[in-house]
């Protein structure tokens, strides 16, 4: 059995058909990635997860279905087929051994053909996708479990460090002293603060002059 690639993480795919009711395809894509003449690999796969269905283009017969459809052959197809699955713009009919695909997401309704995969080559590629399928479900969970920890942890606040000695007056309006000075405790030397005196304060007594 020949390896067959995973599907990349970023390939989009839908459910069909789409709606709250049971799916009963997945459909997807492998991109199209546009070389130096213009020409890229792309096909459409459905499968019930028994059997598959593909459009297998050629580079040839992908360039003429872009024709076909007014397409340049440097326009890419798989942005068309990801609006159409964010859409849910994707009907896919099913004919015994052939079925057709539609997208009529964009301004141009897309209508492909797609033919019944062989058995060993259906085979492997529901290998690839159900492995790239709980790659991505993996990978999604890890991400959830992130948000959830960042969200969950506190945030730092600042702390104040050493003894606090100036308080703001809870009301400076009353003629109490404002942000930044001592308040002084009763008997208090002003002097020396944080001494206390040894006496009341008295007068100058100007008879002694």
């Amino acid at each position: 059995m020949v390896p067959v690639p995973l599907p990349s993480l970023s390939t989009p795919l839908c459910t069909l058909p789409p709606g709250p009711g049971p799916a009963r395809f997945v459909c997807y894509c492998e991109g199209e990635e546009i070389g130096a003449k213009g020409q890229g690999g792309f096909n459409l796969y459905v499968t019930d997860a028994a059997e598959f269905w593909s459009t297998r283009f050629t580079p040839d017969s992908l360039a003429a279905l872009k024709a076909q459809f007014g397409l340049s052959a440097a326009e890419d197809i798989t942005r068309q087929f990801r609006a159409a699955c964010e859409q849910q713009a994707v009907t896919f009919t099913l004919q015994e051994d052939r079925a057709s695909l539609t997208l009529s997401g964009g301004p141009l309704a897309l209508d492909f053909d797609l033919s019944k995969v062989p058995g060993p080559e259906a085979a492997s590629k529901l290998q690839a996708l159900t492995l790239g399928l709980a790659e991505r479900v993996c990978s999604l969970e890890r991400r959830l479990t992130a948000a959830e920890e960042t969200a969950a942890s506190p945030r730092k606040s600042p702390r104040l460090v050493g003894p606090q000695h100036f308080l703001p007056d809870p009301d400076p309006q009353r003629g109490g002293p404002g942000p930044g000075v001592r308040r002084r405790c009763p008997g208090e030397s002003l002097i020396n603060p944080g001494f206390k005196s040894k006496k009341p304060a008295s007068g100058v007594d100007f008879d002694d002059f």
